[in-house]
């Protein structure tokens, strides 16, 4: 059994990179475009249930909440295009809620293994953990300010469809290129594609000139 979801999880988490690939390279709002990110979400949905279905046979807290942090980036970028109103509803709160919640999480027991652990996990989930919270916690902020319409829900798509691609990168590179030093595995794709969001976002946002 753990096998069988083991391939399942392997081989969602390849269509999910490939799908990625053809979102990023495609048209934005092109017909290719939608399906490709259509596909990516529901890989990725796979990847996540599949992760809890492991988990559950071999409980690993680590995996546990680096699962739920790389879907909600997903969720909530598939939320920002469909939801064109700008308006939460009550499952973008709960989302939020739980991002929030597992933020906490990861920060606590972060700094739990420094104190009793020499490896890695303890940072990454001190760094993962801190992006997941503050990012949570940002979502409220902006309801609050009002509805995400416009250049800035377009802007929030990319951003959190882009780092979900950074999660599903990362765990391809984890994975198969095990000679790199782990932190590098784990925060190079971070570290590549964070750019390429800003230039993103810089290009979404900038003001359109004047006729």
């Amino acid at each position: 059994m753990t096998q069988l979801i083991l391939s399942f999880h392997i081989l969602a988490g390849f269509i999910a990179l490939a799908s990625a690939g053809i979102s990023v390279a495609t048209v934005k709002g092109s017909l290719w475009h939608r399906r490709a990110g259509s596909i990516y979400v529901l890989a990725m949905l796979i990847v996540t249930l599949t992760t809890l279905a492991l988990v559950a046979i071999r409980p690993n807290i680590f995996l546990l909440v680096i699962g739920i942090f790389s879907f909600y980036l997903v969720f909530t970028g598939w939320r920002s295009a469909r939801v064109r109103d700008g308006r939460p509803r009550s499952v973008d709160h709960l989302a939020g809620a739980v991002m929030a919640l597992t933020g906490l999480g990861m920060l606590g027991f972060g700094a739990s293994g420094l104190l009793t652990s020499s490896g890695s996990q303890p940072i990454l989930l001190l760094i993962f953990g801190s992006i997941g919270l503050v990012m949570s916690l940002s979502d409220w902020r902006d309801w609050r300010a009002g509805p995400i319409a416009g250049k800035s829900r377009i802007a929030r798509h990319l951003t959190r469809m882009l780092a979900g691609t950074i999660a599903t990168l990362t765990a391809a590179v984890v994975v198969n290129a095990t000679f790199l030093p782990t932190l590098v595995a784990w925060l190079g794709p971070t570290a590549v594609i964070t750019p390429l969001m800003f230039w993103w976002n810089a290009r979404v946002l900038a003001p359109q000139p004047s006729r």
